[in-house]
């Protein structure tokens, strides 16, 4: 028994697909029956010896589809047995080149470039964006859990029953036509001060992450004593040119207060301009108070923004109570509000970006509005946070394409609006500071660079989809950050970059490494990092075979030991405390 008993062949079995080809024989000889093998008249392709791969179930001749395959040989000889059964579905998944053919709906062109910026969308796209966003608004309306908002919408002639409001377009588009192309943010520390509009790209740490981690002391709850230190870290960074309270969660303070805390200790550490914690109208009005001590009392910070609060949807189109709280007490206020739906295509907005766009517009516009109700002219920045959703773990799919082109999208949707947008950042998926966590929040960078981005959340640290604020997350997107800033410098033309004259003296076949010219200026002109090291092997193992983690591990700690305390006026920092304290004393927390 040295062969095992062939079964009867039955319909649709692979074995009525083409026999897979034999491997050729080792060695020369004459072409004929020895070198195509005894069993040549089997073969569908007349005997020849094709290479050893396994056919596409769908790579006969007459397969409609155009899926990968062996392409047919010129001279294919006997046809192979054709399918009697439809065959079943495939039960693993396709690979990418194996996916439908392009969908002939999807748009062909290159992208859209105009000012520096790179959109996605057409004039006709964005407009439909437009024109579907305001059917929503008009014709399904949102929900705005406020009574008081309510009542101010509905004096203004817009349709609300009960806790559902639907907005005309003109209403919509006159409250928008508002709100400040541009404004400025302004910092503890004058010459800090950044403005907002334009493409600006100021870039905060990540925030509102419960755990904090680094590879010497690893994931853990966030304490305010982390709070602090990467508060430090950030103010070290000058390429995060803004601070965001609650950069780790203080999980060992109070949950009632200790944004009194965090916000404190932005003010405490740092002098650069702030994102203030926020989440409901009581937190809002805290970081109020305690932005007017800086700014000089309640008037004078009203005449400026000092602050940027956030306030996102709850999707689908659904504005919460606690989110219109903040919102009003900002606007009120005068202080900058980031209003940025936080939507999941396939999850919170339908699948497909088209429509994730118009939610998206639809839930932003509503915000806008309102608040440009409450205050006209109050600064305001179009936010999107619009991505896939990984739909084997209904968690969201950060740095994945349709993030990117969300963020692309929404650049071009807040300047068709005339407002600062706020998108992009150092986003990723990833669990660990490895090489899906890089690819992603580089993916998101580029976006971020690319659609013209004003204020930038989340830039550096994001780790674990928000999780977590990694501390060598944060060292490795500063570096990367630093990247695109020089970048952004561009191409100098000018007579000493050209270098005629030492081209002219090296002439051919000689060697700029050591021309005076190159001893000038390699210093300024070439950017070296001092992570990311172009180095012999010999030399790496010398230097102890260090990875991308251990390096980053060093660098934070580079920048935490370089980090300059700004000072504060004694009786500011006293005033500080006594708000802390009073805010405390009102919340009943200890």
């Amino acid at each position: 028994m040295g062969h095992r008993a062939r079964h009867p062949r039955r319909p649709g079995h692979r074995a009525d697909l083409p026999l897979r080809p034999q491997r050729a024989r080792v060695g020369g000889g004459a072409p004929g029956a020895h070198a195509a093998g005894p069993r040549a008249h089997l073969r569908p392709h007349g005997g020849q010896h094709l290479p050893r791969r396994r056919p596409s179930r769908s790579a006969v001749p007459h397969a409609p589809r155009g899926r990968v395959g062996r392409l047919p040989d010129p001279d294919p000889g006997p046809l192979p047995l054709q399918r009697r059964h439809p065959p079943r579905r495939r039960r693993h998944r396709c690979t990418r080149l194996q996916r439908r053919p392009q969908d002939p709906r999807r748009p062909q062109g290159p992208p859209v470039i105009v000012d520096g910026t790179v959109g996605v969308l057409g004039e006709d796209q964005l407009e439909a964006v437009h024109e579907r966003a305001m059917t929503i608004l008009e014709d399904i309306g949102v929900e705005i859990r406020q009574e008081a908002a309510c009542r101010l919408l509905a004096a203004e002639g817009q349709k609300v029953e009960d806790s559902r409001v639907r907005l005309d377009r003109h209403f919509v588009e006159a409250m928008v036509a508002r709100a400040p192309e541009r404004f400025t943010l302004r910092a503890r520390n004058p010459d800090r001060s950044v403005t907002l509009g334009g493409g600006s790209l100021v870039h905060t740490p990540s925030g509102g992450a419960p755990f904090c981690s680094d590879l010497e002391r690893g994931r853990r709850d966030g304490t305010l004593a982390d709070h602090v230190e990467l508060v430090k870290l950030a103010h070290a960074a000058p390429v995060l040119r803004c601070q965001q309270s609650g950069v780790v969660e203080a999980n060992d303070l109070d949950d009632r207060s200790r944004h009194l805390d965090m916000d404190y200790t932005v003010l405490r550490w740092s002098d650069k301009p702030y994102i203030c914690y926020g989440g409901s109208g009581s937190r809002a009005a805290d970081a109020v108070d305690l932005a007017a001590v800086i700014a000089g009392g309640r008037e004078a910070l009203e005449r400026d923004a000092w602050i940027v609060g956030v306030v996102n949807s709850n999707s689908p189109l659904v504005w919460d109570r606690a989110m219109v709280d903040a919102l009003t007490v900002w606007a009120e206020a005068n202080q900058a509000i980031a209003i940025t739906p936080f939507l999941l295509v396939g999850a919170t907005a339908p699948l497909g970006l088209a429509g994730g766009l118009a939610q998206q517009v639809a839930e932003a516009l509503a915000g806008l509005a309102l608040a440009q109700l409450i205050r006209p002219g109050v600064p305001c920045v179009f936010g999107s946070f619009l991505s896939a959703v990984d739909m084997r773990s209904g968690g969201p799919a950060f740095g994945m394409p349709g993030g990117v082109l969300g963020t692309l999208a929404g650049g071009q949707i807040a300047r068709r609006y005339g407002v600062p947008y706020r998108g992009g950042g150092g986003l990723c998926s990833g669990m660990t500071v490895d090489a899906q966590s890089a690819t992603e929040s580089l993916n998101m960078l580029w976006a971020t660079y690319l659609s013209g981005c004003d204020l930038v959340l989340h830039a550096a640290g994001w780790l674990e989809a928000g999780l977590t604020t990694s501390y060598e997350k944060l060292a490795l997107d500063v570096e990367v950050l630093s990247m695109f800033e020089a970048m952004r410098e561009g191409i100098i033309t000018d007579e000493e970059h050209f270098a005629i004259d030492t081209i002219r003296e090296e002439g051919p076949g000689g060697m700029f490494l050591a021309a005076p010219h190159t001893l000038e200026h390699f210093r300024d002109w070439v950017w070296m990092s001092p992570l990311f090291r172009s180095d012999a092997h010999a030399n790496w193992v010398k230097r102890g075979s260090p990875d991308a983690g251990q390096v980053a591990t060093q660098a934070w700690h580079r920048l935490l030991d370089g980090y300059e305390d700004p000072g504060i006026d004694a009786g500011t920092d006293a005033e500080l405390v006594a708000c802390v304290e009073r805010a405390r004393r009102r919340i009943g927390a200890a």
